[in-house]
């Protein structure tokens, strides 16, 4: 799909993303099972670390032979791999929900809530 191409809706909110992969699904036939999409955003999980790793052994100097970059160019040298593999993972979030019958939205709005007022354990400092 080029930057051309044209979404099947608008894909503003969580819920347009989510009709969109119900849509992709059915277009394209893709498996829709449950624990084998479970498995594939665990794959693309490990394909973000995959990444962080390379952004790791380029700032760390003991496992770099070559120039050791700051932090920020790591990421930036990075960044389109990066949001590539996470883009990957947040279609397989969308995915699971439909499958699972969670609208997204919902939930996560739900959740936000509860954090507002949560007390966490660890802070920073």
């Amino acid at each position: 799909m080029s930057e051309q191409t044209s979404f099947p809706n608008e894909m503003h909110t969580i819920r347009d993303f989510q009709a969109f992969h119900r849509w992709l699904d059915e277009k394209n036939g893709f498996n829709t099972n449950l624990f084998l999409n479970m498995m594939l955003l665990s794959g693309e999980v490990g394909e973000v670390a995959q990444v962080l790793k390379k952004v790791h052994f380029m700032v760390d100097p003991g496992r770099n032979d070559q120039e050791v970059k700051t932090l920020e160019e790591a990421l930036a040298e990075q960044r389109e791999n990066m949001g590539q593999e996470l883009a990957d993972c947040l279609a397989y979030i969308f995915k699971m929900a439909n499958y699972t019958g969670v609208d997204l939205q919902q939930a996560y709005l739900t959740k936000m809530r509860k954090n507002l007022d949560r007390t966490w354990k660890y802070t920073r400092g």
